[in-house]
Parts: C-alpha cells; sequence; structure tokens
C-alpha cells in the first residue's frame, strides 16, 4: 500500500532532488505526462487487437462473399501502415520542438479508424475495403509506439528509464490482455444489437465506439494543459559534461554502441515477426 501511495502521489525524491535538474513542480509535471504516455500505450496497443477474433465474421457480415485471402490484408495493413510512417513521423519529431502534434495526429487516426469500423455497416457498396482502410488508419495509429518510445528516453534520467520502460511494457502488456478480452464482453450485445442516435450498435460495432471513446479521452489528455515535453536526459547529459551549454553537443559527445543497439533491433523483429505469425 506504502508502495501504491508513492507511486499516485508523484513526490520527488531525494535522490532526484540532489540531482539539481528539476524543481518538485518540474518533476509532478514531468511524471504526469510520463503517466499519459502509459495511457497511450495502453489505448494503442488495446485499439490493435481487439478486433483480432472478431475479425473474420465481422467480414462476413460486411461481405458474405469475400475472400479468406483477403482477411491476410486487413491483418497485414496496419503493419505495413507503421512500416512506411514510422520512419517519416520520427524525421518529423526528431525536427519539432514537441511531440504533441504528431502523437494527437496519430491518435486521430485511431479515433477515425474506429468510428470507420463502427459505422461500416451504413455503407452500401465495397464495405469490405471500407474495412480495410479502417485497419489502415488503425495501423497508421500504431506509429505512436515509435513516438513514446522515444519521449520516454528523453523524458526520464538514466537511473528512471529501466523502470519508466518496464511500466511502459507493462501497459502494452494490458493492452494486448484487454484487448483480447473486449470482443468477449461486447459478445452478449449480440449481432442484431440496437440502435442510437441512427446507428446500430452490436457486438462488432460496440468495440470501435468503445476505442473511439478511449482515443477521444487519450486525446484529451494530450492537450497543453496536461501533457507537457520533458526533456531531462538532455539536462542530465549536459551536466554531466561541464562546459557544455548546448544539448546537441552533450550528445555528440556520447558514444553509441551500435553492436547491442543492433541484436535488440534483430530481437524485437523477431519477436513482432512470430506475434504476426501466430496472429494470422
Amino acid at each position: 500500500m506504502d508502495q501504491l501511495c508513492k507511486y499516485v502521489s508523484i513526490r520527488q525524491p531525494e535522490s532526484n532532488r540532489a540531482l539539481g535538474l528539476e524543481t518538485e513542480s518540474e518533476y509532478r509535471q514531468r511524471w504526469i505526462s510520463i503517466r499519459v504516455i502509459y495511457f497511450t500505450a495502453f489505448v494503442v496497443y488495446i485499439a490493435f487487437c481487439c478486433v483480432a477474433t472478431s475479425l473474420w465474421p465481422y467480414l462476413n457480415t460486411l461481405d458474405p462473399d469475400a475472400p479468406k485471402q483477403f482477411l491476410f490484408y486487413l491483418f497485414a495493413i496496419p503493419s505495413l501502415m507503421q512500416l512506411v510512417l514510422s520512419p517519416l513521423f520520427g524525421y518529423w519529431t526528431n525536427r519539432a520542438s514537441s511531440i504533441r502534434l504528431p502523437m494527437m495526429l496519430v491518435i486521430v487516426f485511431l479515433i477515425v479508424g474506429q468510428v470507420l469500423y463502427a459505422v461500416i455497416e451504413e455503407i452500401p457498396n465495397n464495405r469490405k475495403y471500407a474495412l480495410l482502410a479502417s485497419r489502415a488508419l488503425v495501423g497508421a495509429s500504431t506509429v505512436a509506439c515509435t513516438l513514446y518510445r522515444a519521449y520516454i528516453s528523453a523524458a526520464t534520467t538514466v537511473a528512471e528509464r529501466t523502470k519508466t520502460t518496464s511500466y511502459m511494457a507493462l501497459a502494452q502488456t494490458l493492452g494486448l490482455v484487454g484487448g483480447s478480452a473486449v470482443q468477449p464482453t461486447f459478445a452478449g450485445i449480440g449481432e442484431e444489437g440496437f440502435q442510437v442516435l441512427g446507428f446500430r450498435v452490436n457486438m462488432y460495432t460496440s468495440v470501435g465506439w468503445f476505442c473511439a471513446a478511449l482515443g477521444v479521452i487519450n486525446l484529451v489528455l494530450m492537450l497543453p494543459w496536461i501533457f507537457r515535453d520533458h526533456n531531462i536526459a538532455v539536462k542530465e547529459a549536459m551536466s554531466g559534461n561541464v562546459g557544455l551549454a548546448d544539448g546537441k553537443r552533450a550528445w555528440q559527445t556520447m558514444e553509441l554502441r551500435y553492436l547491442p543497439i543492433g541484436l535488440m533491433l534483430v530481437a524485437f523483429a523477431l519477436l513482432m515477426f512470430a506475434y504476426a505469425a501466430l496472429q494470422t
């Protein structure tokens, strides 16, 4: 219980205060922003995988003539979108003063994609392609993974980084587990469902509305009076290099270890390959 209260209260520890890198209010605001990132990781993962079990029956409902091969495209398009857009958003974020705008844009992708998923039944023709478009938008929203990992590395000190990354991984895992439970939770509504404001809410479309609602909450949390950019890693690097007044020069003095970085990238690629293979 003491640890839980300590986590919720966001009090600056003496070890951090001794570094002299930030005030107590700055520390509190930084950790509020980091927790917004945790929520973002949870939302992105729950939205990505919550439709995995229902995608094929939903496709059959929308278009009974759709071939099974089309299911391959529905599973492949999110990863393709992330592959294409991640470098572009990474380039943009590296040159921007804040990740807020890129992050809000990808959250908008998530909301639009989930709303489209929920209203496809109202589209008279080419429903399977509308479903493909919704999956593409949700895939584009997974670019947030690139953005929030970069933010975590910049918004934490070396001593905080491992713990923070672990909590972020926990948020992602909870999203995966929660996403698997979302569809069975709404299954009781049935395929017929009910009407709300002219839209049919059933066991399939309710998932889209639920994830869209989470996206709206996430978008609100990214507003300036809640989420703020913090680059304490640069301050820490500069404090360790006395005489350097420029953050870029401080980074340039640090040597990258390419071998372990490369091994981690390969390991992560193999992990995601195995996950995608099992999912399909």
